[in-house]
């Protein structure tokens, strides 16, 4: 199975999961989210891949150690899916704002973006110089 699949399919779990569970409690809180917001929980795994693009080249060209693989396309799609689902937490903290709602979940989703792959590529970068230390 391709690379790209695998790798959204692992975020689309825990992403759909931790989000899920927001948007009921937000509804016993009388906050509605709408479908649009629903989408900004998908940018950490774009980001994702492209972090991963301009490192690698592509999934697909992750250096070929199998721990290394298995790390970067599971256990780090799993790992932005919990920061995805977890950017529409502010809008059930600020309930009571005036800012309009879709604001709150777009700097939301900006900021946990940002903030997830400024330290995948650090985190990337060491791999990449272990991977061609070790070839």
């Amino acid at each position: 199975m391709n690379d790209y699949l695998v790798s959204f399919l692992f975020y689309l779990v825990p992403a759909n999961l931790i989000a899920i569970a927001i948007i009921f409690l937000g509804r016993r809180k009388d906050v509605q989210i709408s479908f649009i917001e629903y989408l900004f929980i998908y940018l950490p795994w774009v980001g994702f891949v492209a972090l991963t693009l301009v490192i690698f080249g592509s999934l697909d060209a992750v250096p070929s150690i199998p721990a290394i693989k298995v790390f970067l396309v599971i256990l780090q799609s799993i790992g932005s899916g919990v920061m995805g689902g977890a950017i529409l937490m502010p809008r059930l903290v600020m309930k009571n704002s005036t800012m309009h709602p879709l604001s709150i979940t777009a700097i939301s989703a900006t900021l946990i973006t940002v903030l997830y792959v400024k330290f995948r590529m650090m985190l990337f970068i060491m791999i990449e110089g272990l991977s061609s230390a070790i070839d």
